[in-house]
């Protein structure tokens, strides 16, 4: 019954994928595929009653399969959106505060940790105030990759060491502070962050994958990166992952369809409306503090304040902004991550945002 209340507070009727971009936009993303070497792209359009989509290309650069339009894509450092997303759950549920202090709920590190820590509090690790080194690099992770334990055990570990380490700098952007995060959304709740990703996405019917998209079926885009001069497909079984106590940084993988609803619950509470969270939850997500809230980066953009986040962990790109004053928000989601790629996709979403009125049908 509870699962059934909260679904009817939170789901509107959605436009179905039958409802697309306009044709011109759509050639737009075809010449940006054609001209940057993007094998399979998704954009979403999304105001509070309606997500207008476009799904298209191919599973693996230069074979014939194209990409379904349910398939998922990584959003690699956007799941920070849906941790801090889940954090403010608990946080209305009167589990934590964002002032809750690390080590009250993990007395026993505070000893061997850098003093320059032992005030870290929740919000701090979600906004990257918290001085924690940014573990955003393959070779700072390399000492941990022979831990065999379950995720949860592995992010206590890497907590352990993390602070022993020498502070970064204030406002230093950090997946290692997400890291640590989890552990404290853990604790508060009593549930692996893994349950409690699954009884969020339940709760909002939304379908997910936690690791690359491509290691849960093949049907879905395969991750490309340059070897060499080569744009190349990363076979599923290829040892490039994110280590599992990583999960909560960046490894949630969606189909276009399912993240555009997360983030039009986002649009609908910035605009006022209160669903799975409070409308004064969302403004303090997105516009807490600047430039990095709660899990979204925000700006000033022609005098309008905008909110925003890009997600990459190499093979996949997914770029989200939300503009409340013009009502509408663009989700760009591709399975490459090269610099042309990337300048591919904010040339599209400048396109979008010059053509309001063509981005849609009538």
């Amino acid at each position: 019954m509870k699962k059934l209340l909260i679904l009817l507070l939170v789901l509107t009727p959605i436009l179905s994928f039958s409802q697309e971009l306009s044709i011109d936009l759509q050639e737009q993303i075809k010449q940006a595929q054609k001209e940057f070497q993007i094998p399979a792209i998704g954009v979403s359009l999304i105001t509070t009653d309606s997500i207008f989509s476009y799904v298209n290309g191919r599973i693996i650069l230069g074979k014939k399969e194209k990409i379904s339009p349910d398939a998922k894509f990584h959003l690699g450092s956007n799941t920070k959106a849906i941790t801090a997303f889940m954090a403010m759950h608990l946080i209305e549920e009167g589990k934590l505060e964002l002032e809750t202090p690390f080590f009250q709920l993990f007395p026993e590190l505070q000893a061997n940790a850098g003093a320059e820590y032992h005030q870290i509090t929740l919000g701090d690790l979600l906004s990257h105030q918290a001085l924690i080194p940014a573990y955003t690099k393959g070779i700072e992770l390399a000492k941990f990759r022979n831990l065999k334990g379950s995720a949860s055990d592995n992010r206590y570990v890497f907590a352990q060491s993390v602070l022993k380490d020498k502070p970064a700098k204030k406002g230093e952007y950090s997946n290692a502070g997400y890291v640590l995060a989890a552990l404290m959304l853990e604790k508060a709740s009593g549930k692996t962050y893994r349950q409690l990703l699954e009884e969020t996405m339940d709760d909002l019917d939304l379908d997910w994958f936690v690791g690359f998209p491509n290691k849960e079926t093949t049907k879905n885009p395969w991750g490309h990166w340059f070897e060499g001069a080569s744009l190349t497909a990363l076979e599923p079984t290829h040892d490039y992952k994110l280590p599992n106590f990583m999960s909560s940084a960046g490894d949630v993988s969606m189909n276009l369809a399912d993240y555009s609803k997360f983030v039009q619950l986002n649009l609908k509470g910035l605009i006022g409306e209160s669903n799975y969270l409070k409308a004064a939850t969302y403004k303090l997500l997105h516009f807490g503090q600047s430039p990095y809230a709660y899990g979204w980066g925000n700006t000033l953009n022609d005098g309008a304040q905008v909110s925003y986040h890009d997600g990459s962990a190499g093979t996949y790109y997914c770029h989200t902004l939300i503009n409340t004053d013009r009502n509408l928000a663009v989700v760009i989601v591709a399975n490459t991550a090269t610099p042309e790629a990337v300048k591919a996709i904010y040339n599209l979403r400048k396109w979008i945002l010059n053509h309001p009125q063509e981005s849609k049908k009538p």
